[in-house]
């Protein structure tokens, strides 16, 4: 994973699981490029099946170690719930340490201010089909 200035926080295609709107959760393998987070149904996926966005916490973006109470579980014990003006994105991972390394990583750029062109690609993820 990397940021566009270069700080390489995880090294590679890592896997958790993801919240589908009404479904349950689903493995899906994740990167980060910069703001935004992409999923695949299989890491040699040539196209990620979904996107997210990750503003800055000055837009109201926040990252939450955990679920919400009433999905948290025994099984589901490593969450992770990112706050967006919209929404919010649940992910769930297989171990502690992935769940700490993806929060650092979230937090690095919620922490960093959006740059102009930045407030573009923000839109666009709003209004896509």
């Amino acid at each position: 994973m990397l940021f566009h200035n270069s700080i390489k926080l995880l090294p590679f295609v890592s896997h958790f699981f993801v919240k589908q709107h009404t479904e349950g959760f689903k493995k899906r393998w994740f990167t980060m490029d910069d703001r935004r987070v992409m999923y695949f149904k299989d890491p040699l996926d040539a196209y990620a099946r979904g996107e997210v966005f990750i503003g800055s916490k000055e837009n109201s973006y926040t990252v939450l170690s955990g679920l919400p109470p009433n999905i948290q579980g025994y099984h589901w014990q490593f969450g992770i719930t990112i706050v967006t003006p919209d929404r919010k994105f649940l992910f769930t991972c297989e171990t502690e340490e992935d769940q700490k390394d993806w929060i650092a990583a979230f937090q690095t750029v919620i922490n960093r201010p959006m740059l102009p062109q930045e407030y573009a690609v923000e839109a666009y993820f709003k209004h896509k089909p």
